[in-house]
């Protein structure tokens, strides 16, 4: 480890071509050109599995044994960089001192393999990256995004907590959605819909939320095999698609689990 260590030079400027091309990658377009991703963060990059194709490892001098441990004989290319390099790149305001490019996964679109979600319309990262979160946590495989933010998006995959490497993503268009929500047990949230707690909701199933601001599109509720809501008091009339979503595969995942 002290050879790495002395052998390795310190990257210190800002113009670095790897630094500028790890910047580049909180752009969509630039991901896609690139088909690379950025993770930043211990715990994100701890997160990597094995199977992921990790391109380059950015690591400061106070992380570098860390990163040549978790990344040797992997073929990741490791570069020290300066705290103040680190700080260029990150989109944390106090950076852990170790990112990562990940290549982009290359799956084709495939129908659920389990229970899955659909989601329309959530523009906000950080809801979207919830959501990714709370389905790998309940073992929901599938994530279909309909005009949904990126999920490969720095603050989506901060959100998710290693989430984005544990279900498969895929986007899809409304033609794709409807024909996806009529060829599963699907179940929209809508605030039309019978109640969810009464609901036998036997897996594999397919929870379809949509935006606050917009709920499910007409199309893809009229294709959906149920529509579902959440019984609320004391006048509230909708919640956050993240913590509306994560109800309705929370109660998927506990009937599942008690029968």
């Amino acid at each position: 480890m002290r050879l790495f260590l002395q052998i390795m030079d310190v990257i210190t400027s800002t113009q670095n071509r790897t630094i500028k091309l790890f910047r580049s990658l909180s752009e969509k377009k630039f991901r896609k050109g690139e088909g690379l991703f950025a993770v930043e963060g211990g715990n994100l990059v701890r997160d990597i599995p094995p199977s992921a194709d990790v391109r380059f490892v950015l690591a400061t001098p106070a992380r570098a044994e860390e990163a040549e441990a978790r990344f040797s004989g992997t073929g990741a290319q490791v570069y020290l960089v300066s705290d103040e390099v680190m700080k260029s790149v990150s989109d944390t305001v106090t950076p852990y001192g170790l990112a990562a490019a990940v290549a982009l996964p290359e799956r084709e679109f495939s129908l659920p393999e389990g229970n899955a979600v659909l989601l329309d319309g959530v523009s906000d990262p950080g809801n979207l990256g919830t959501v990714i979160r709370t389905a790998a946590a309940t073992g929901f495989g599938d994530v279909y995004l309909l005009g949904c933010a990126d999920a490969y998006a720095p603050k989506t995959v901060r959100a998710s907590m290693g989430g984005i490497f544990r279900v498969r993503v895929f986007e899809v268009d409304e033609d794709g959605a409807v024909r996806l929500a009529s060829a599963t047990r699907s179940a929209a949230l809508d605030m039309a819909g019978d109640d969810i707690f009464s609901a036998h909701l036997s897996a594999p199933v397919l929870i379809v939320a949509g935006s606050e601001a917009h709920g499910v599109r007409e199309s893809v509720l009229r294709a959906s095999r149920e529509v579902l809501s959440l019984p609320m008091t004391g006048g509230m009339e909708s919640l956050n698609v993240a913590v509306a979503a994560g109800v309705a595969m929370y109660s998927v995942f506990s009937q599942s689990n008690n029968r």
